[in-house]
């Protein structure tokens, strides 16, 4: 299989207050969210293969895909994921981080007050995009 890489994606932290999503700390943790507006894309068969976080100190991390489990990452900081069989998802897919440690306000002060940070490296297989 060709690949083609469309590059970085990044996002902040920010209040689970008005998402109502993260299983730890409902309406006051940390969630970092990937929709169809952060990925930008019309393309199809799209796929995360690699991700890079960092997020508060001693914080674990759930990764969900459109809703459901993906993974669980114990050290939700200066944390790198390279897997072997990259997370495959769709254009309206979305891709959430969702920290077990409450959402702070700012000013965010390493390492005492940090707000998350993700980035996914995104690519798809070329030969939906008229690739050999």
């Amino acid at each position: 299989m060709t690949t083609q890489d469309l590059g970085p994606r990044t996002q902040l932290g920010v209040s689970d207050a008005s998402l109502q999503i993260n299983p730890y700390l409902r309406g006051t943790g940390w969630d970092v969210v990937f929709d169809s507006t952060v990925w930008a894309t019309n393309l199809t068969g799209l796929e995360v293969y690699h991700i890079s976080l960092d997020g508060p100190i001693g914080s674990s991390v759930q990764i969900t895909r459109n809703n459901k489990p993906w993974d669980f990452v114990l050290q939700g900081w200066a944390n790198g994921w390279d897997p072997s069989e990259p997370m495959p998802f769709g254009q309206t897919d979305t891709v959430a981080f969702l920290w077990n440690t409450a959402f702070a306000a700012a000013p965010y002060s390493y390492p005492a007050n940090v707000q998350p940070t993700v980035t996914c490296w995104i690519r798809t297989n070329s030969n939906y995009i008229g690739g050999s």
